[in-house]
């Protein structure tokens, strides 16, 4: 059978080790799904987490949302026919800032409330980032699950909280803090009765890896194997047994391609293919003449 290729444009998570491992994740699904007969068409584009991390602490939004628009517009240089924010804290800020990058945008949010409806979950614990927990993004699931209640860490974790994630990103190692701060969020959940927990960051995913009584729910895993569903549409795609993460965003497909056609907000002018080859041939020329030690985005400002 012969398929036309989707180019799927991630932009990476806050750390190397959590824009690895989405790399991974969504190969293994598209293997998985294909009986090892494709590969995933993927161009990765990482943001600086100093630069991230010091506008998350000045409230900077409008400044973050600047640096993703300016990362959509590389990855849409290189022809990418879908884009995904493999960070939550990224897509919380999108929530924040919402724009249209003028390709398809592939959420979490639609795969993951799925998942908390097939498991029938009234009752779920939330652990991100403080800016993912304190934004809309993930609270909204509970108008959109029946019932559905959110439950948070108690605020005077949320620092440690993000001082776990920062030590991820920089050192990718555990502390006694780290430890000790999960083993509490693990106790307050369990006090407070919750059947489900969603964890919303990369790199805390890393740290959350311990068997738990109730199910988990890794944003990540969820978002990644949405993303090869869409990699290998139109492919002839193999059912095996596969996880239950895999099976929930089936359901979420026909909403995601909906979700995605939305043109009411643009801030990126859609680009023909003839327009990709030109600025392909002029961004070639400018590179082959500029010092080794320009930076993309002064290429792309260049543009």
């Amino acid at each position: 059978m012969t398929t036309t290729s989707r180019r799927l444009g991630v932009l990476g998570g806050l750390s190397r080790r959590s824009t690895i491992e989405c790399h991974q994740m969504i190969n293994r699904h598209v293997l998985s799904l294909t009986n090892n007969r494709a590969a995933a068409d993927l161009v990765t584009w990482s943001l600086d987490p100093d630069t991230i991390i010091h506008l998350l602490s000045k409230d900077g939004w409008p400044l973050i949302v600047d640096q993703i628009k300016e990362a959509a517009a590389n990855l849409l240089l290189e022809g990418v026919d879908a884009l995904m924010i493999a960070s939550d804290t990224l897509q919380c800020a999108l929530a924040e800032e919402p724009i249209h990058f003028g390709v398809p945008v592939i959420p979490v949010h639609d795969a993951l409330a799925n998942e908390i409806q097939r498991l029938s979950l009234r009752k779920v614990g939330l652990v991100g980032t403080s800016a993912t927990m304190s934004g809309p993004y993930y609270q909204d699931l509970r108008q959109e699950s029946c019932n559905l209640d959110v439950v948070l860490p108690s605020q005077n974790l949320w620092v440690n909280i993000d001082y776990s994630v920062c030590n991820r990103i920089y050192n990718g190692e555990s502390t006694v803090l780290e430890v000790d701060t999960y083993h509490q969020i693990m106790s307050q959940f369990e006090a407070q009765g919750v059947d489900g927990i969603i964890v919303a960051s990369p790199e805390i995913a890393l740290a959350f890896n311990k068997p738990d009584p109730v199910p988990v729910l890794h944003t990540a895993q969820i978002h990644a194997a949405a993303a090869a569903r869409w990699c290998v549409a139109g492919r002839d795609i193999l059912r095996p047994d596969i996880s239950r993460h895999d099976e929930a965003g089936r359901a979420s497909a026909a909403s995601t391609d909906a979700a995605s056609k939305d043109t009411s907000k643009i801030s990126f002018e859609a680009l023909q293919p003839r327009d990709l080859r030109r600025k392909r041939k002029r961004k070639a020329g400018r590179l082959s003449a500029a010092a080794a030690s320009v930076s993309a985005g002064q290429q792309t400002r260049n543009s």
